[in-house]
């Protein structure tokens, strides 16, 4: 199953209405994607995509591979980032994550940034640890599934007791 994925109303990277990057992400094959130009007002250098914003990319794709995946709702408890080239403002790329394993209640997954000719442009690693906090219903009322097939959208349901 491949199809786009709600946003989160209130994310900056995700979220389609909040003046962030309203990145629109696809999941399949086992992995969560988005393809993205990014605006110059998220430069840090001329030209050159801000490093906290590559980070911030890079761990959406991982979190929401994730969730789609394991369908648990963790926070990042641990990033790493190594930064193979600068991301241009403007230019074509694509971030995919991947999961790649759990011990208890931490799940590593890493991800990637590459460009249309699949040149990596940055690689994370991430460690994410599952919270009590939340539940499937308390993040389903902030999404917004404009666009998303019944299929994608059937994932986020919780079951009936």
């Amino acid at each position: 199953m491949i199809g786009l994925l709600p946003g989160y109303k209130k994310c900056f990277f995700c979220g389609p209405a909040t003046g962030g990057l309203a990145l629109e992400l696809h999941y399949g094959e086992e992995s969560v994607f988005c393809k993205f130009a990014a605006h110059e007002k998220f430069q840090g250098y001329d030209g050159m995509l801000h490093g906290g914003i590559v980070t911030g990319i890079l761990d959406e794709v991982m979190w929401w591979t994730l969730f789609m995946e394991k369908k648990v709702i963790c926070a990042t408890s641990k990033i790493e980032v190594h930064f193979k080239k600068p991301i241009l403002c403007g230019d074509r790329y694509r971030a995919s994550g991947c999961l790649v394993g759990s011990t208890g209640r931490i799940y590593q997954v890493s991800g990637q940034i590459e460009d249309e000719a699949g040149h990596v442009y940055a690689r994370s690693t991430g460690s994410f640890r599952t919270t009590g906090k939340f539940t499937m219903d308390d993040i389903v009322k902030y999404l917004d599934f404009r666009g998303v097939p019944p299929e994608i959208r059937s994932l986020f349901s919780t079951p009936k007791v």
